[in-house]
């Protein structure tokens, strides 16, 4: 591996209210994406992409708060070669939609300041946009190696993955490695894959949800109807409600339905509300399209805040979620 000679800037804006800094203290914390970005400790975070027009290669971008104050980023894009205007523009796309940097966020938050709870968490959180998956591939196979393991079984076999097909660049001394694409993982036979995947089982899901995922148009699931994305992505064989839910919030950004009942939410919910305790029927009504919003902000920032004892444990609303938003 060479070091990278080439570097392009471009600075790229953000909906307001946006914090560089919430969106780094999401990333130390998010285990699916754990190591797959490299935070200097000087308010800057590197993170390697696939090059946009050879996906054998890639290109590294260091990313920083903009010094004109404006909501957003400046970004240095690290590569092999000059980019041409459109590559730039491809790459700029990419970190956009890797830390939510579009994110409408102003209803939700109107909406959390008026929840006492969640009111709590604003001001450590007002300005963090959801970190998500690079790519719908490796948020697909990501949530695929969690059936039937754990999250972190999970993360460290998408990591092998990573090191050893990933294309792979070098900034400063320190390699970097991009998620390949699906072309690249399903010209693996099982054989190879199992491996990555621990299991046949895994191993023929992968392959065919990756196959699927293929034969869909990934800017028709961003702009389709929520429920038009969710059902095309069901359709696919391999994906069931939980992929489903988890590549439309994690992958794609769209925060109009969780799945609520699962535990991870559910103790999130007592711990951020105490008893009683809303259901998710009320937080549903209560927050609408944003509850995405709702699930991401208190799952990430409830551990910013003390851990709360007797006299500063989260008060419940002053009325019960579902008549305050009846």
């Amino acid at each position: 591996m060479t070091e990278l000679g080439t570097t392009t800037r471009v600075v790229l804006s953000a909906t307001a209210p946006f914090d560089l800094a919430c969106s780094m203290r999401a990333m130390r914390t998010f285990t699916p994406n754990h190591n797959d970005q490299f935070l200097t400790g000087d308010g800057r975070v590197r993170k390697a992409f696939l090059h946009p027009t050879d996906p054998s290669r890639a290109v590294v971008t260091e990313v920083m708060a903009r010094d004109d104050g404006e909501p957003g980023v400046a970004v240095t894009v690290h590569s092999d070669e000059p980019l041409t205007p459109a590559e730039t523009t491809a790459v700029a796309t990419a970190v956009t939609d890797w830390l939510g940097l579009d994110d409408e966020r102003a209803e939700f938050l109107a909406i959390a300041r008026s929840d006492p709870a969640m009111a709590r968490l604003l001001p450590v959180a007002e300005g963090l946009h959801q970190v998500r998956f690079p790519t719908l591939t490796e948020a697909a196979t990501y949530f695929t190696l969690t059936h039937r393991s754990t999250a972190w079984y999970a993360a460290a076999r998408k990591r092998r993955l990573v090191d050893e097909h990933g294309p792979w660049a070098v900034v400063e001394g320190r390699a970097y490695a991009a998620f390949p694409t699906a072309a690249v993982v399903t010209a693996l036979d099982v054989h190879h894959l199992l491996p990555f995947t621990g299991s046949q089982f895994r191993t023929e899901r992968l392959l065919t949800v990756l196959s699927g995922l293929a034969e869909l148009d990934e800017a028709a699931l961003r702009a389709a109807p929520y429920e038009e994305a969710r059902a095309t992505l069901l359709a696919v064989r391999g994906i069931g409600t939980f992929t489903a839910h988890g590549l439309l919030l994690r992958a794609l950004g769209r925060p109009d339905a969780v799945p609520l009942e699962r535990a991870q939410f559910t103790k999130t919910t007592l711990a951020l509300y105490g008893e009683p305790t809303p259901t998710p029927t009320d937080l549903r009504r209560r927050y609408g399209p944003w509850i995405g919003w709702w699930a991401y902000t208190a799952r990430t920032a409830l551990g910013w805040l003390p851990t709360p004892d007797s006299s500063d444990a989260p008060s419940p609303p002053p009325v019960p979620l579902a008549a305050a938003a009846a």
